[in-house]
């Protein structure tokens, strides 16, 4: 099977088996290093950032996540139930170019649009759904 589907809360320390899950996949599929490193640096990325802003509650909510490997291509899409954010809307903050007076954050959506083939966004009643692609 080319698919894996994995469902996690939104909590932080979900993300360790869900990388592992990702890797361990990826790799049984005879995908790349620095491919598996981009594909998870990415899920990593939007993940974290949906479960520290995209929620106005405490509540737990579902995330749902879904890699296939195929064989020009990983195709990644994630769902979620939290506010809206379209990661392709995000524009690129300048930043200083020294590192003691960067401010914290807001440069890993940039890195994501830098590492990936493709990053789409759309909204289906009350879920984002963020697809990327990464050619292997």
């Amino acid at each position: 099977m080319n698919t894996l589907h994995r469902t996690i809360t939104n909590e932080l320390h979900e993300l360790q088996g869900l990388m592992l899950a990702s890797t361990n996949f990826l790799e049984d599929r005879g995908v790349g290093e620095t491919t598996v490193y981009r594909v998870n640096l990415a899920l990593e990325e939007l993940i974290t950032n949906i479960i520290k802003h995209g929620y106005k509650d405490y509540d737990q909510h579902e995330i749902h996540v879904t890699l296939e490997v195929a064989e020009q291509e990983i195709k990644t899409v994630i769902e979620d139930d939290g506010k809206p954010f379209d990661p392709l809307a995000w524009t690129k903050k300048e930043t200083p170019a020294a590192l003691e007076t960067r401010p914290v954050g807001g440069l890993g959506i940039s890195l994501i649009k830098d590492l990936l083939d493709n990053l789409s966004y759309r909204r289906e009643g009350s879920k984002n759904i963020v697809e990327i692609k990464a050619r292997r």
